[in-house]
């Protein structure tokens, strides 16, 4: 039998990345179902953000941290396979660095704020990814060309996509969290 925090682990992820699928649908159309282009980070980001969330609300910091490894794994397997190389593994941990950390700062600092109205969280995790995820990739993207600064639209274009997959993981999320109890009971699944 599962517990119940392994079905809510699951919803949680399933939400989360259904709602960074529907925001990156509504705006790049099929692309993002096309794991060789851009868009395709809707979906692995959605699947990888709204799992680490759930693990941190769900699961204890050592089972936390054997899930960071384990996604960073996965990832490596699955976009690296047999030709993996330190920069991969480099540009992996920044990528994924970059999610983690705006994931953690908007549980710990967000999430559990309940002044603020529960889809109106979302809009900080929305400035936290955005803002990290541009500077991460911004920082690779100097490292892998050697070169200085990066083109403006460079910069534009990966703040715009990070803030819409934090803005569809954010309110997947947020929808989840409201919605959880009848959820749960919608799909019968009680405490155990």
């Amino acid at each position: 039998m599962k517990s119940i925090n392994t079905y809510q682990i699951l919803l949680m992820t399933f939400f989360g990345t259904l709602g960074s699928i529907i925001i990156g649908f509504i705006f790049f159309n099929t692309i993002i179902f096309n794991y060789r282009t851009t868009g395709f980070q809707f979906i692995m980001s959605g699947v990888y953000g709204s799992l680490f969330f759930s693990l941190l609300e769900y699961k204890s910091l050592r089972e936390q941290f054997f899930g960071i490894i384990f996604i960073l794994i996965l990832h490596l397997l699955i976009f690296t396979g047999k030709h993996l190389t330190i920069n991969y593994v480099i540009r992996d941990i920044i990528y994924l660095g970059g999610l983690f950390l705006s994931i953690t700062l908007y549980h710990q600092y967000i999430s559990r704020n309940t002044h603020l109205k529960l889809y109106l969280r979302s809009l900080a995790l929305v400035v936290f990814y955005g803002v990290i995820n541009t500077l991460f990739i911004s920082i690779l993207q100097m490292i892998k060309t050697k070169a200085g600064f990066p083109p403006i639209s460079f910069i534009f274009t990966i703040g715009r996509i990070s803030v819409m997959i934090a803005l569809g993981i954010g309110l997947g999320i947020d929808f989840y969290i409201q919605n959880s109890k009848q959820i749960l009971k919608l799909l019968r699944i009680e405490n155990q």
